[in-house]
């Protein structure tokens, strides 16, 4: 007789467990919706393949979601300024590079970079694996370096390889 006792207590449990799951769930998701957030403004880099060439990429840059009247950008070629339409622009035939669009009402936003040439590539990597073996090893000899400071105007690959390589180096040797 207990052996008929359990499956009985354990089926009017799971009825009424799968009776009320559902209805627990949908509760408990009406009471967590969130609200609706506010378009944010952002860009996107994209092959621009009506006035690209095999050894020369160009790309087009395109925004939306801005607040701001006007915006200027900056990046493979230069920059400019584009006027918005409903918070929304692009602008075609950019060179390879990294892209940022700033409005007076928005700040910056980055767009990110494009792929650039082989040859770009390289040297972005080689500058890169530089700096990251200088941060390194300035750090590890005296835990208080600092990035060395020239009149010229140092690569932007070089700069971020030393500010990784000395933070490795800082966890490492530095407490």
């Amino acid at each position: 007789m207990i052996r008929t006792r359990r499956p009985a207590m354990l089926t009017a449990v799971l009825l009424s467990s799968l009776a009320l799951g559902p209805a627990v769930a949908a509760h408990g998701a009406a009471a967590q919706a969130p609200a609706l957030a506010p378009a944010k403004a952002r860009c996107l880099l994209t092959q621009d393949s009506a006035n690209s060439k095999p050894d020369d990429p160009k790309f087009t840059l395109s925004a939306s979601g801005f607040k701001s009247d006007s915006v200027s950008f900056s990046g493979g070629n230069g920059g400019g300024g584009a006027k918005l339409s409903n918070g929304s622009f692009s602008i075609n035939n950019l060179g390879p590079g990294r892209y940022t669009v700033t409005g007076d009402k928005d700040g910056s936003v980055s767009c990110g970079s494009t792929p650039g040439l082989k040859n770009d590539q390289k040297a972005a990597n080689s500058q890169y694996k530089k700096g990251f073996s200088d941060g390194f090893a300035a750090i590890k000899a005296n835990c208080t370096a600092k990035p060395p400071q020239s009149l010229t105007t140092v690569d932007p690959n070089y700069q971020m390889g030393f500010t990784d390589g000395a933070a490795l180096a800082a966890k490492q040797f530095c407490k």
